[in-house]
């Protein structure tokens, strides 16, 4: 079985206008900055390759002569084995990761609009819900204040019976 080499969910994921436009912006955003990689990777890999090859000649002349017969054919096989364990793993989570991204366009169809349109809505989403929890805020201080005046007045009223030599019992009694 050959390793994965392209995974299905980026795809997927860049069919999304989203998606495709935030990597354009980072692509142009890092434009400056490819001379600079592409050089310094230009410098290194010969490096790095003669340090592996380097590597690979010293373990094939000092340590594999001195394995046992057919350890480097298990040692293969179990690599093998590993490998496909692994590309079977990662198909697998893929698959769920597609799957994942299509539950999450059919939740949020929103995921499907230019990136434009999209801010378009969401600046207007924000303001609508900021608007209504401005005005349900305000709605308390309004509600704060009548209730304030309606509590004077009540206090007002209950010292002018009072200084009239009112008191609690006799408005109660007279009352009924």
């Amino acid at each position: 079985m050959a390793p994965v080499k392209n995974l299905k969910v980026v795809d997927k994921a860049f069919e999304l206008p989203l998606v495709t436009s935030a990597y354009t912006e980072i692509v142009s955003l890092a434009s400056p900055l490819t001379p600079y990689v592409e050089n310094t990777v230009t410098t290194i890999t010969p490096m790095v390759e003669g340090g592996y090859n380097a590597i690979k000649t010293k373990v094939e002349e000092n340590v594999m002569p001195h394995l046992p017969e057919g350890t480097a054919e298990a040692l293969q096989s179990k690599m093998n084995g590993a490998v496909a364990h692994l590309t079977v793993a990662v198909e697998k989570v893929d698959s769920l990761a597609c799957g994942g991204v299509d539950q999450l366009v059919e939740k949020i169809p929103a995921l499907k609009e230019a990136t434009p349109e999209l801010v378009k809505n969401t600046k207007e989403t924000v303001a609508s819900y900021f608007t209504s929890a401005t005005s349900f805020l305000a709605s308390f201080s309004l509600a704060q204040v009548a209730l304030k005046i309606v509590d004077t007045g009540l206090e007002v009223v209950e010292q002018v019976i009072t200084m009239a030599g009112g008191s609690e019992k006799n408005i109660i009694t007279n009352g009924i």
